[in-house]
């Protein structure tokens, strides 16, 4: 049997150019964007309070440039200027791991 999906157009961009599949990796990205900022925020200390509205921050952050340095270079000035020691390169493994717990997270909801 062979499933039909039905593509709705996202209201930013029209009929042409949504599908399942670039949603989907927009909705991971997303999610490792909060869950790293979560784990920046858990290092800086921040109040849950304060954490949700800094995993908005990094969120629309992600579209400041392509690709993730945008985020990478969020969470690791920010990460500094809290006192939080951190290299880029140890942002980009969290970033990473991050991509991993979000990809898990999302399948498990398929």
């Amino acid at each position: 049997m062979t499933a039909h999906v039905t593509l709705v157009p996202r209201a930013s961009e029209g009929a042409a150019g949504w599908c399942v599949e670039a949603d989907t990796a927009d909705s991971i990205v997303a999610r490792r964007n909060a869950l790293a900022a979560l784990w920046a925020a858990r290092l800086m200390h921040l109040s849950a309070e304060d954490a949700a509205s800094y995993a908005a921050e990094v969120h629309a952050a992600d579209f400041t440039s392509p690709g993730s340095d945008d985020v990478v270079h969020k969470l690791w000035y920010d990460l500094n200027r809290a006192g939080v020691p951190a290299t880029p390169q140890a942002v980009r493994e969290a970033l990473s791991r991050c991509h991993r717990e979000a990809l898990a997270q999302v399948g498990a909801t398929d």
